[in-house]
């Protein structure tokens, strides 16, 4: 290799040079559509009340009409699993997860992607505790600060955005997850 460089693979400035934007014309709303299909998906699985309350708490209208309560959700991070390579967990359900979102979707920063909604209530093997990641809009190395793990055989296969065939780890907050007792083995065979 002739030369040495600091960016990962996923750098987006090389990803951009050796990619062809998405000329067509109705890409600036799609922005618009992602929220709207994300409010739903929400009121789907929290109700209309409390996903009205969740996005509302952070917006100063919310504060007015719902006062300066300080809503500490289930499973929000209070408790630190101290997850390790190899355990055994199991992912919340969708409605246990939704209620840790805060108004943009997120926990600590990190969306709930749709892609992810599939492995709620099933089991995965820890394959790796994150501590650092690069960001790809800059190529800076980031440290992680709240406990975040990637699970084997877990992907993203992108059909929420885009189609996207890239088949990224989904990063997973432990607040998602719990600790999950391995099946009996005349259970695993059912």
């Amino acid at each position: 290799m002739t030369g040495s460089t600091d960016n990962c693979q996923y750098y987006s400035e090389d990803l951009a040079n050796q990619t062809s934007p998405d000329t067509r014309t109705a890409l600036p709303l799609r922005k618009h559509w992602w929220r709207l299909k994300t409010l739903v998906w929400r009121c789907s699985i929290l109700g209309p009340r409390e996903s009205a309350r969740s996005v509302l708490h952070s917006t100063r209208l919310g504060r007015l009409v719902l006062g300066h309560q300080t809503r500490t959700p289930p499973g929000s991070g209070a408790e630190d699993l101290a997850l390790k390579v190899g355990d055994l967990v199991e992912v919340r359900s969708a409605k246990e997860i939704f209620s840790t979102l805060d108004g943009n979707g997120k926990l600590k920063g990190l969306a709930f992607t749709p892609e992810m909604l599939k492995f709620c209530g099933k089991q995965f093997r820890v394959y790796k505790s994150l501590k650092n990641i690069i960001l790809e809009s800059t190529g800076e190395l980031r440290k992680i600060k709240s406990p975040t793990v990637l699970l084997e055989g877990v992907f993203c296969n992108g059909e929420a955005h885009g189609n996207c065939d890239r088949s990224c780890f989904c990063f997973w907050r432990e607040a998602w997850l719990k600790r999950s007792a391995p099946n009996p083995p005349e259970m695993r065979s059912k």
